[in-house]
Formats: C-alpha cells, sequence, structure tokens
C-alpha cells in the first residue's frame, strides 16, 4: 500500500510538472456559430488572428479543415510570439490540402516583422490567392519562423516573391510545397540579405514576368541552403534563372534537383555579376538538367560544382511540363516501391529513378522506408517517409543478393528489441515472423 502511495504521488509531481511545461491548445473553426468564439473546444474561434492575439508563448493554434477567408484570416500577425500555428493534422496530406487560408487577393496569408524566431512555427496549412506588394503568400522581415508542411500556392507579388519574401532573418523551410506562384523576380521564394534554410521544399510551376529566378532569387542574402529540393517547371522567360538567380549571395545546393527550368539565360541556375559585385554557388550531389552547361556565370562569379552530380532524367512519377500542373507528382519512379499520394499505396514501376541511393553519402538516410540503398535519394523526398524504396527487404548487407550473409544479419538481432532492418514485420521484436518474411526474400538478386 506505502509502495503505491508513493508511486502515485510521484505520478502526480510529473504530470503537474509535464503540464506547466506545455502551453495551451486553441481551437479554431471557420465554420463556428460562435462570433469570436472562446478557443475552447465547444465554443472554438472562428477568426484565426483572434486565436493569435490570445495566444501566449508555447501556445497552440490547432486550425480545424475549411477555408479561412475574409478580415481576420489573412495578413495573419503572431506579434512576435513563439506559438505553433496548425493543422489538426499536419503530416497528414489530405488535411493540409483542406486546412486554407485564402486571401482572396485582398492580402497575404502570414506577415512577420515582429523578429519571431523559430519557436514561432507554421506547419500543415495551405495558404493560397495571396497578393502584396512583395511576398504574395508570405512576408517575413527581419523574422526567423519555421514553416514546416505547408502549401504556398497560386500567390502574387507586385515585385518579388510570387509565394514566399523574405528579408533578413533565417527562417526556416521544411518539406513546403511552392507552386503556381507569380512576381516580378522570385516566383517561388525571394530572399534578401537573410540566410534561409530550405529543406525538403518543392518549388514547380512558379513564373516571373521581370528580372528572373523563376523557382529562387538570393539577392545580397549571405548564405543560402538549398538541400533536397526539386526546383522543376519554373520559368523567367524575360530575365535569367529559370530554376535559381543568385545575385551577390552565396547558395549552397545539394541532394536536389533541377529539372525543365526555363529562362533567356541560365536555364537551371544563374550567377551572374550583379553591377560587379560577385556571386557564388555550390552544387553538390544534384541532377541539373543540361549539367554544368545549364549554369550562367557571371565574369566575377563562381561556380563550385562539387562531387555526386549528375544529368539524367530523374523519372519523376508524373510531370508534363506542358500539360496539367495539378497532375505533376515528383516522387520517384522505382521498380521497387514508389508513394502513389492519391491513392495512399506503395506502387512499383518499369524504371528506377537514378536519382535513388545516389545523394551525399554523409547524409542522413535513416528516415527512407526500407528497402533502402542505406544512402539518401536526391531530390524533395529525400530522406523522408515518402522516399522511393530499391532493393529486396531481406538484403540487409545491400550486396544485391539475399544469402546466408542476410541470414547471418538476422540471426544477429535475434530476440532483440528495438529498431531493426532486421525486423521486417515491425513489431519491435526480431522473431519468427521476421524469419518467415526473410524467407520468402530467399536467393533474391538484383536485376
Amino acid at each position: 500500500m506505502f509502495r503505491t502511495r508513493i508511486v502515485a504521488v510521484v505520478w502526480a509531481v510529473v504530470s503537474l510538472i509535464s503540464t506547466c511545461g506545455l502551453g495551451e491548445i486553441i481551437f479554431v473553426d471557420a465554420n463556428s456559430p460562435y462570433g469570436p468564439g472562446s478557443g475552447t473546444p465547444a465554443e472554438p474561434f472562428r477568426m484565426i488572428q483572434d486565436a493569435i492575439d490570445a495566444a501566449q508563448d508555447g501556445d497552440i493554434i490547432e486550425i480545424r479543415p475549411g477555408v479561412y477567408t475574409g478580415q481576420g484570416n489573412y495578413d495573419l500577425d503572431p506579434n512576435g510570439k513563439g506559438i505553433t500555428i496548425c493543422s489538426i493534422d499536419p503530416d497528414d496530406p489530405n488535411i493540409v490540402v483542406g486546412t486554407i487560408i485564402d486571401p482572396n487577393r485582398e492580402g497575404r496569408g502570414f506577415f512577420f516583422q515582429s523578429g519571431e524566431d523559430g519557436n514561432c512555427v507554421i506547419r500543415g496549412l495551405t495558404i493560397q490567392n495571396g497578393y502584396g506588394g512583395k511576398g504574395g503568400g508570405i512576408f517575413c522581415q527581419d523574422s526567423s519562423p519555421t514553416i514546416n508542411n505547408c502549401t504556398i500556392r497560386d500567390s502574387t507579388a507586385m515585385t518579388y516573391g510570387g509565394g514566399i519574401f523574405c528579408r533578413g532573418g533565417s527562417p526556416q523551410l521544411r518539406g513546403c510545397a511552392i507552386s503556381g506562384n507569380l512576381a516580378m523576380g522570385g516566383g517561388g521564394i525571394e530572399c534578401w540579405f537573410g540566410q534561409p534554410v530550405i529543406i525538403n521544399c518543392l518549388i514547380a510551376g512558379n513564373m516571373v514576368w521581370g528580372d528572373g529566378g523563376g523557382g529562387v532569387d538570393c539577392y545580397d542574402s549571405g548564405n543560402v541552403i538549398l538541400r533536397s529540393c526539386t526546383i522543376a517547371g519554373n520559368l523567367a522567360p524575360e530575365g535569367v534563372g529559370g530554376g535559381l538567380l543568385c545575385l551577390g549571395s552565396n547558395v549552397e545546393t545539394e541532394n536536389s534537383v533541377f529539372w525543365d527550368n526555363n529562362a533567356q539565360q541560365g536555364s537551371q541556375i544563374s550567377v551572374p555579376s550583379w553591377f560587379g559585385i560577385p556571386a557564388s554557388a555550390t552544387v553538390a550531389y544534384s541532377d541539373t538538367q543540361g549539367g554544368k552547361a545549364a549554369v550562367d556565370v557571371g565574369p566575377k562569379s563562381t561556380l563550385n560544382w562539387g562531387s555526386g552530380n549528375i544529368d539524367c532524367d530523374p523519372c519523376f512519377a508524373s510531370f508534363d511540363p506542358n500539360g496539367d500542373p495539378s497532375l505533376w507528382d515528383f516522387h520517384l519512379q522505382s521498380t521497387d516501391g514508389r508513394w502513389e499520394p492519391n491513392q495512399n499505396v506503395w506502387v512499383c514501376d518499369a524504371v528506377t529513378s537514378p536519382c535513388i541511393d545516389t545523394g551525399d553519402p554523409n547524409s542522413d538516410w535513416r528516415g527512407e522506408p526500407w528497402p533502402n540503398g542505406k544512402r539518401i535519394n536526391i531530390g524533395a523526398y529525400g530522406g523522408t517517409g515518402q522516399a522511393s524504396m530499391s532493393g529486396s527487404p531481406g538484403d540487409f548487407n545491400i550486396d544485391g543478393a539475399v544469402n546466408f550473409e542476410d541470414f547471418c544479419e538476422i540471426a544477429g538481432k535475434w530476440r532483440l528489441e528495438g529498431d531493426f532492418f532486421e525486423d521486417l514485420s515491425g513489431n519491435g521484436l526480431v522473431d519468427t515472423t521476421d524469419l518467415g518474411l526473410f524467407t520468402q526474400t530467399w536467393l533474391w538478386q538484383r536485376k
């Protein structure tokens, strides 16, 4: 009895500490009958800005599926708070596409201007039909928010940054899809003076009518990181750098695809000397259509063409530059398994993309599903749970065959609990179930 009471007291203290360390959850519902509401599950706010104004550092604003438009649902300003603004399930693509912030051309989706740092997080939202002088979908000045798993589409900037405009700060974008945006420069993303980090992002089908940078435009931006991105189908018909324009900046890109970007000059990447100011770009372990020849480099600028670069058809699941962009799918084809997002299933193709297992060998590949080549894929899905697969699940040592050496691998993990490739059933234990699955792959050989 005494021991039971001690355990109960300890559990109560731990629970209290955990509760005190967490912020509140504030709820928003576009269909709420309450105006403005109180933010509880039963009486959610109707307007997102009302929830932001009520929030304190550490709080989570959970936005239920719906279309959020009108005053209070655009030009959203976190006012420097360290809060999370997210959909009910930021990792579910169906929830993301159904949780929509639509300014209806009256303004932008978000307006960061108060020094927000990485603790200000936007996750799992769709921002569409935004409009602004700079930054059609998102405007970010001297701030460093974290923007994850968001879609920014069909927005317009009268000058720069059709999807996103960043001036100063170090914003981080991860797992975002930025498409169908329009601007004079920087159709997808415009970076000024800051040091943004852009990872696992899809930047496709954006366009500029002026300077350049159909996909991304970096101006005097210090160090810009582009890692594991797919930049495809962007246009700069009257400018330079259909995919990427680097002006007075140092841009480092790796594990990325530059494909079918078009411009007057520097179809994939342009690194000009702007008014005599040099720029530099480093490209490594990337698939660039046209190779080094598709990069325009000014007389004082520098192109560091690193290791591991290829010029091969990436074999996207579905990509017709002249077709309907809504049908584009930039997952990599694979004979061993490709994620099909419309049906939420794995499918097998007739060919395998050369971008599979060819990224930087020092990059973290452990987020990719098994089987894989224990090396990250190139492109927006590299290193994620939607990376295309390769090989056989029983080929633990990835030598291209399932044989006695692989049997020794599973025997060495026998009855061990943990996250092992040999746990083929995924039940957390290497046991007879896994041995049965292993025997189904016996004597497999790579063709």
